[in-house]
């Protein structure tokens, strides 16, 4: 047992004597506690044919959660020197629209609110730029349930998911990563996670391409939020 900050619903943080397996665990955001793809899609859709690129409406852009911005404009082919103002318009079109084109994964405030009732520190680690990802936590009502918000910057450079962690790891304070779970729905947050020392748990209702998530092997693999839940307690 151990003394520790804890999270009441109806009243926030407050003093308590808990038994906890992990210390914190981090969450990405699109893909893991939210479905953006009608916010996120139609940004790119926006930002794509405003630089002359338009793609047909039948041409399927979910690979696109996730990942830092330009680094989807480079897979996609578009020239490099068009991506600073794909990313202005990509910018403009989300902080303004796409943003609230999302919603909540039904099951996630549940997991939220077990975990710190357990006491358990919550962060977000998020390929969003960090003004973003908190816009999106308040306007969802749980900015409250987050420690830590880590996540990207707003001129669209790709910041790696590991990196990310990181920087969450340390506003959390320097945890023993042994005693840290990252959980996301990309590749690149069981590499993030990984690569930092985390346990990695990846869930399947996000945006992953076939074959994804098992070809970098994640610690565990979860297919609803009751079965995250489940297995976040019984790490440690």
């Amino acid at each position: 047992m151990s003394a520790s900050l804890v999270y009441r619903a109806a009243g926030g943080w407050s003093a308590a004597t808990v038994h906890r397996l992990l210390d914190a665990v981090l969450f990405d955001l699109d893909g893991t506690l939210t479905d953006p793809e009608e916010g996120i899609v139609g940004s790119f859709r926006h930002a794509l044919a405003s630089v002359g690129h338009p793609v047909a409406d039948d041409v399927d852009l979910r690979w696109m959660i996730g990942p830092a911005i330009r680094d989807n404009f480079t897979r996609h082919g578009l020239p490099e020197e068009l991506h600073h103002e794909a990313v202005l318009a990509y910018r403009a079109r989300h902080v303004e629209v796409g943003l609230f084109q999302a919603s909540l994964i039904v099951g996630v405030i549940e997991v939220l609110d077990a975990l710190l009732a357990d006491g358990v520190a919550l962060a977000l680690a998020t390929a969003k730029p960090v003004e973003q990802a908190i816009t999106t936590l308040e306007h969802f009502e749980i900015a409250d349930r987050f420690a830590v918000v880590a996540g990207g910057v707003a001129d669209g450079q790709p910041r790696s998911k590991a990196a990310i962690v990181a920087d969450g790891l340390a506003q959390l304070g320097a945890p023993d990563p042994a005693r840290v779970a990252m959980v996301g729905d990309r590749r690149h947050d069981v590499e993030g996670g990984r690569e930092n020392g985390c346990t990695t748990v990846a869930v399947t209702w996000g945006f992953a391409e076939e074959g994804e998530l098992a070809a970098v092997g994640p610690d565990h693999l979860v297919h609803t939020p009751a079965e995250l839940l489940e297995v976040l307690r019984s790490l440690g």
